[in-house]
């Protein structure tokens, strides 16, 4: 009984106010950066590239760029996701959708620029546009489609025009979770 005792008197019993969770509130906030004006809905690839060309052209490393649009696919507003290397930039799903539900929109187009001028789409590339498809298919938004902008001849790939099937399922399937290693990476 006597070991008990010390025991128990050793042990500090918690009361309820050394477990409270301090409230917080998160403000994100857009804030303006440069503006490129279009009152023309992005109806296709072409249209994207006009209205952004001049912003990466000259660029010499990956940029991840996200276009929200709105229901006539105007758009409202771009943001940079990232900025990489010569060849590759880190791309979080996260960080692509987040000005999405910040600009009230449901409807994106992402593009990246592969400073070498090659179009070309790597593996990561591929599996960013399924991961970012099936992350649109679970907040209800619509991917329009994926561009990769060679930066020093401007010429263009689009996922949706070379890979429709892609686009085209309404179901989600989460299987390539299990599969991938590295799978926030776009690489050249």
């Amino acid at each position: 009984m006597g070991r008990r005792k010390k025991i128990s008197e050793g042990l500090k019993q918690y009361e309820l106010n050394d477990y409270k969770l301090q409230q917080v509130d998160v403000r994100l906030r857009l804030l303006d950066g440069p503006a490129y004006y279009s009152t023309h809905p992005i109806e296709d690839a072409a249209d994207a590239i006009e209205l952004l060309k001049d912003f990466l052209k000259d660029l010499d490393r990956e940029w991840v760029l996200v276009v929200n649009l709105d229901t006539q696919l105007k758009p409202v507003n771009f943001s940079v996701v990232s900025i990489g290397s010569v060849n590759e930039s880190l791309a979080p799903i996260q960080n692509i959708i987040k000005s999405a539900i910040l600009s009230n929109v449901d409807q994106i187009l992402l593009m990246h620029c592969h400073p070498s001028g090659s179009t070309e789409p790597s593996q990561a590339d591929y599996e960013l546009t399924r991961r970012l498809l099936e992350a649109c298919k679970l907040m209800d938004m619509v991917l329009v489609d994926h561009l990769i902008v060679g930066a020093i001849n401007g010429n263009y790939y689009s996922f949706r025009k070379f890979n429709p099937d892609m686009f085209d399922s309404k179901d989600i399937d989460l299987r390539y979770l299990h599969q991938m290693e590295n799978i926030d990476m776009v690489a050249e």
